[in-house]
């Protein structure tokens, strides 16, 4: 993310949080994960499986990942807490809030997932590349789903040493897979 917020300081401290921080991701063969702003492929059952996964928890995101929700559904994720990882001035509706910094987007998280998630056990990161990029290093776990596909696209999922990841699921479906990874200890 570029702007006004001080990136330095965000980056000599390692991210902790007493929740499992999770990525959830949509990602091409070509490493692809993005379009002008949206998804270069159309799959029903990864939208439902990211519903599913990240229902009634918070979801950091990045702002144009967030704009790009907000002109489909025309609301923030219904269920869960929005955090629009920003360095602009944001005015959010019910179900999001702004936070200038990945430590800020992770305490409004944490707050979110004790105050309207109920305790919520886990907070997911959801893009877009910058973000994923960012939080990459403190996540726990990652949930994938390889759309065996070269779109082309302007946006893509950053490098990651998959030697660090072990898979505790998967599951093929017809041109795309749902991966489930674990950082080893």
């Amino acid at each position: 993310m570029s702007g006004d917020r001080d990136e330095a300081a965000d980056a000599t401290q390692p991210l902790e949080s007493d929740r499992e921080l999770v990525g959830i991701v949509a990602v091409a063969d070509n490493g692809v994960i993005g379009k002008d702003g949206d998804m270069p492929w159309h799959i029903p059952a990864d939208l439902q499986h990211f519903k599913e996964a990240t229902m009634d928890h918070p979801v950091i995101m990045g702002r144009v990942t967030y704009e790009g929700i907000l002109e489909t559904l025309g609301e923030p994720l219904p269920g869960r807490t929005t955090v629009v990882l920003t360095s602009r001035d944001l005015e959010t509706p019910e179900g999001a809030v702004a936070a200038n910094g990945l430590e800020a987007a992770l305490e409004r998280g944490e707050r979110a997932a004790r105050e309207r998630h109920d305790g919520a056990d886990r907070i997911f990161v959801a893009g877009g590349a910058t973000v994923y990029e960012e939080f990459l290093p403190a996540l726990d776990r990652l949930i994938v789903t390889e759309v065996h596909d070269d779109p082309e696209g302007d946006t893509s999922f950053p490098e990651w040493d998959r030697t660090e990841w072990d898979v505790v699921s998967r599951d093929d479906r017809d041109g795309f897979a749902f991966l489930e990874y674990v950082r080893q200890d």
